[in-house]
């Protein structure tokens, strides 16, 4: 009867984790695909100029979420699933997510400042000033952000689904503004930035409430704030880097190869980049799981931390896979652009797997809240490869971006693997102590 009860728990949360899945893709579909086919109309038109517009400051503006977030996601994802797990006290858990807040709102204030500041000390073209006035709101809503803790209660599908109320909103937006002046575009476009992350925020307040993790106030501790600027600290420090990388790397095709090396490399990528964030959707339905086998059992070794993510491995070889596969078709059947592009692909697509195996170490550190180490993995693997693709890219043309992603990811993977084995034989003293 206990094994046949064992089979059915495990089976619903097979189940649950698929759909959690199926979610977060789904809500990624909507969210950059109504961006996407926005940008695409505004091409067929010929309205390149919004479209450069608005591309690049929406870019920003999701840097900034990007920066105000802190990874507080995965932080409270593992917070709630340890609590969960030990059967703890729900107090100590708003109390984590009150500090995590006056870390993300001090981050937020900080971005607002800089950018009033800009108002005031530059004269900025009619749209950037009528965008920035409008979205830099959204910073500060975005702190009390609650997608940690839906997803620690393996509820990471509406957190994906909430997640793309903001895509949406700057894509109707956009739409809405193609034949208006400048200044009143970059209003509406900017304020449909923080209307979306208004709702998104009120959307994950209601999924909670309805999951019976109604929002209530814990007043922060002096520890717990300092505690979550630290690691919320090593987070953003993490983070920043990958989200400069690509910019680095565009910046060096741009100056030594030109622009149509150029055009290969951000094709490329945003076919890889979809492919590895699919990926990425699997390993974050994946973590709370991982976060309370290592609960129960701190000396998990690398293999099982493998195991608990194989999802993500499994989906990621099989992008790789398609990706090749594809390569191979166009560039025998097409010509051109097309054949240049997609003859890239035909080996950029192997860094899709070696990313895969990174981060899901990266989650392991994650796991056991080591996230200074996983910060300085992804910090010293940034500056290398970004070194090594500046030093040789009038060796190997555009090649040299495959090669300094796998470095990138080789370093990753070292650091994180020689991290890992480290924490298990820690705990192996200390239990033997």
């Amino acid at each position: 009867m206990s094994s046949s009860s064992g089979r059915t728990t495990s089976q619903q949360g097979a189940v649950r984790r698929l759909v959690n899945l199926g979610m977060l893709i789904g809500g990624f579909g909507l969210g950059q695909g109504s961006i996407f086919l926005v940008q695409t109309w505004l091409v067929a038109t010929g309205d390149t100029a919004l479209l450069a517009r608005f591309g690049t400051h929406f870019s920003f503006a999701i840097l900034g979420i990007v920066a105000v977030e802190a990874g507080s996601l995965t932080i409270l994802s593992a917070q709630i699933a340890r609590t969960l797990q030990s059967g703890g006290d729900r107090s100590n858990l708003w109390r984590s997510y009150w500090e995590t807040t006056v870390f993300r709102l001090t981050v937020a204030v900080l971005l607002v400042a800089a950018g009033l500041t800009a108002l005031w000390a530059w004269s900025l073209p009619d749209f950037s000033r009528q965008y920035l006035i409008w979205s830099l709101p959204a910073l500060l809503l975005w702190a009390f952000n609650a997608a940690g803790l839906l997803d620690g209660l393996q509820k990471s599908g509406v957190s994906g689904l909430t997640g793309s109320i903001a895509y949406v909103a700057s894509a109707l937006a956009l739409f809405l503004s193609r034949e208006l002046p400048a200044a009143e575009a970059g209003a509406w476009t900017g304020a449909a930035f923080s209307i979306g992350y208004a709702l998104t925020v009120a959307a994950q307040v209601v999924a909670l409430s309805v999951a019976g993790w109604r929002p209530a106030w814990a007043k922060p501790t002096s520890t717990g704030i300092r505690r979550a600027f630290i690691e919320e600290g090593s987070m953003l420090a993490g983070l920043l880097p990958g989200q400069l990388y690509f910019r680095a790397q565009l910046a060096i095709a741009a100056l030594a190869l030109g622009h149509n090396a150029t055009a290969v490399l951000v094709y490329a990528k945003q076919i890889v980049g979809a492919a590895s964030q699919i990926a990425g959707f699997a390993r974050r339905v994946e973590f709370p799981r991982l976060v309370q086998a290592v609960a129960g059992n701190p000396r998990l070794g690398v293999g099982a931390t493998f195991r608990i993510q194989r999802s993500s491995m499994v989906i990621a070889a099989a992008f790789a896979g398609i990706i090749g596969v594809s390569a191979l078709a166009v560039t025998t059947l097409a010509a051109g652009f097309a054949v240049e592009a997609w003859g890239f692909l035909a080996i950029f697509c192997v860094t899709v797997l070696s990313e895969s195996v990174g981060q899901a170490l990266v989650q392991g550190l994650f796991a056991r809240s080591r996230y200074h180490a996983a910060a300085v993995a992804r910090i010293i693997a940034v500056a290398l490869a970004v070194i090594f693709g500046y030093l040789f890219v009038g060796m190997f043309g555009v090649g040299v971006f495959v090669m300094s992603d796998l470095l990138s990811h080789a370093i990753v993977i070292s650091l994180s693997l020689w991290w890992l084995n480290k924490a298990t034989r820690e705990n192996d003293v200390g239990n033997h102590a």
